[in-house]
């Protein structure tokens, strides 16, 4: 039987992840903004094609498409989304998963997300204000501190997990809230800004896979976004993430994990009773507090490096289950996990978050690290040579996965395979947090909930 030719749109690790799977048992095809090297060697092994040019236009994929007799194609990065791919491919007839513009919405306009969420479950939605100019946001501010609340400033549209700041580790003051606000609103004319109470917890993510009526959770995971060990340093798009060996994490009860299935399920009520097209994954990011779950934000799309982890513990065939999403024919039965933890960790250049104007050489042997147990997915860099490598602005340069029966262990695998087969001049050091997943981290997480229950 001819194989289904599969397309997807981006270049980062999350891609890399889908091409890995989608090639056992698809052609993939591929639009990419620079020669990813593993989603370049998947298309190759699978007998598809790839195009480097702009991923994030719709017009461009659509030609792609086109060309290609695309079967079904797959969008789960957040600028294409934005953009309107899914849109575009829908109006011409192509089996398109992913959300479309207005769909996406929800990840792309925070403030629209949290009256969303006020609508449907106030319960679980935290003290909020939307500001549009300078009045609202003095009046606001007056609020947060009228009820002695820190804040969390956000701009309304995407960041890339690098616009948001924080009382009291980037923003000192109310003062300080009301001059980055500031600078916010007079950067972008029209832009409103979301101020939200700062939730006092532990932070994770669930995605809820979803054909636009049914949904099924994945394990929960819990992300280290600051940049530096010790959750120090600027918020980046994500250092790296664990899952546990069952679907809750080591802080969660069965009711939290309740909680949070009941929220989702009922945003994707909500979406569908307004005709808004969403199939893909529903990432909602959560907080466990002294008071049950409350929402922080949610994405339209596999995150990244969730995202990774989550398709390193998916059973079964991934080309199957997005038919599923197509067909509207999602169930617990067509979606299960291996019962083991998962860690992620990535590999950046020194200047990140900022962007990196030095290319930095590096070498990996990827067949000691495989034969570890461990995968590959390679971002923001090219192939130069056998197991040669040169990094590219973007800075999020590889990202390593493993899963074990415990999350410690599999922190300290990965730790192994990057310090002893992954080299690079002295001076252009690549780093990555040696503390993602460890034994350490996890008993910080311990205490931070003994402290919430006390």
């Amino acid at each position: 039987m001819e194989k289904k030719k599969f397309l997807i749109i981006g270049s980062g690790g999350r891609e890399g992840a889908f091409a890995m799977r989608l090639m056992q048992d698809t052609q993939v095809y591929a639009v990419i903004a620079h020669k990813n090297p593993l989603i370049v060697d998947c298309v190759v092994q699978s007998g598809g094609k790839y195009l480097v040019g702009n991923a994030d236009d719709p017009q461009t994929v659509l030609q792609f498409a086109k060309e290609n007799n695309i079967d079904y194609a797959f969008v789960s990065a957040d600028q294409p989304l934005a953009n309107g791919v899914i849109d575009v491919l829908l109006e011409n007839n192509f089996k398109a998963i992913g959300g479309t513009k207005d769909a996406t919405r929800i990840e792309w306009d925070k403030a629209y997300s949290i009256q969303m969420m006020q609508k449907v479950c106030p319960e679980f939605t935290p003290f909020y204000k939307i500001v549009c100019n300078i009045e609202e946001l003095k009046n606001a501010v007056k609020s947060f501190e009228s009820k002695g609340l820190e804040i969390v400033v956000k701009p309304q549209g995407l960041t890339g997990g690098k616009g948001v700041k924080v009382m009291p580790e980037h923003l000192l003051t109310y003062q300080d809230c009301i001059d980055y606000a500031l600078s916010l609103l007079k950067k972008n004319n029209g832009e409103k800004v979301l101020l939200v109470e700062k939730l006092k917890g532990i932070e994770f993510t669930i995605m809820g896979i979803t054909d636009g009526e049914h949904l099924v959770v994945s394990p929960a995971s819990y992300d280290y976004p600051f940049r530096y060990e010790g959750d120090s340093g600027a918020g980046t798009g994500g250092m790296g993430c664990f899952t546990n060996s069952e679907k809750k994490l080591p802080f969660m009860s069965e009711q939290d994990l309740d909680d949070c299935r009941y929220i989702m399920q009922k945003i994707i009520d909500e979406m569908k009773s307004e005709n808004l097209f969403f199939n893909g994954v529903l990432n909602g990011g959560f907080f466990k507090t002294k008071h049950g779950i409350k929402f922080m934000e949610f994405n339209g799309r596999f995150g990244d490096p969730e995202g990774l982890n989550i398709l390193s513990i998916l059973e079964g065939s991934f080309s199957e289950l997005l038919i599923h999403l197509w067909n509207k024919t999602l169930s617990e039965d067509v979606v299960s996990f291996v019962k083991k933890a998962s860690v992620v960790k990535y590999l950046v250049a020194k200047e990140y978050p900022e962007q990196s104007d030095n290319v930095t050489s590096f070498s990996i042997d990827e067949d000691a690290i495989t034969g570890m147990g461990i995968k590959i997915f390679f971002a923001s860099c090219i192939k130069t040579g056998i197991h040669q490598y040169e990094t590219l602005k973007k800075s999020r340069v590889c990202a390593f996965s493993t899963v074990s029966d415990d999350i410690d262990a599999a922190s300290l695998l990965i730790n192994k395979a990057i310090d002893t087969h992954v080299t690079y001049a002295k001076e252009d050091m690549l780093e990555y947090r040696h503390d993602i997943g460890s034994q350490k981290s996890l008993e910080k997480l311990k205490s931070a909930l003994n402290q919430m229950s006390h």
